[in-house]
């Protein structure tokens, strides 16, 4: 009976391994690897040949700007917007104003990663689809505020207007 139970086994054994090796066809896996050095050789081939973008969205024309400077207050976590002149237009400490604070810290770490000038410029955007941009030239760090809630966005478009 020992025999007859190991020969069962044995048999049994053999099947599992037949099922495992043909769960994943060997032609599906090497279609699979194909198709990523296709892809891959695609891509480099459009890197090597300069082949212009596609499918990279257009910006909407900007219909309305102004360049101002977001500098660090007097109290830790506070900035100040200013015009060209210095004189103060907003600041994170004003009412409603608290996302100058989150836009600031999030402008003062880019410019410090890229070693970027902390007294630069920025510049703020109005679309013609009336989305308000802030886009900082010396780091190459651009913001698209239509997500951040009409208050924060209401900040900056006040900026516009004045």
């Amino acid at each position: 009976m020992t025999d007859f139970n190991h020969t069962t086994l044995a048999e049994q054994q053999q099947k599992l391994a037949k099922r495992d090796k043909e769960m994943i066809p060997l032609v599906l896996v090497r279609l699979m690897f194909g198709l990523a050095l296709v892809s891959v050789a695609l891509v480099a081939f459009a890197r090597y040949t300069d082949r212009p973008l596609v499918g990279v969205p257009t910006q909407p024309p900007v219909v309305a700007e102004r360049t101002v400077f977001l500098t660090p207050g007097v109290d830790r976590g506070t900035y100040v917007i200013t015009d060209e002149a210095g004189i103060k237009l907003v600041a994170s400490s004003d009412s409603k104003a608290g996302f100058v604070g989150a836009i600031g810290q999030a402008l003062e770490r880019r410019r410090k990663v890229t070693r970027t000038d902390m007294a630069a410029p920025i510049t703020v955007l109005r679309r013609d689809t009336g989305r308000i941009d802030i886009v900082d030239d010396a780091s190459g760090f651009s913001i698209e505020l239509h997500g951040y809630g009409a208050d924060n966005v209401a900040v900056f478009a006040a900026l516009l207007t004045e």
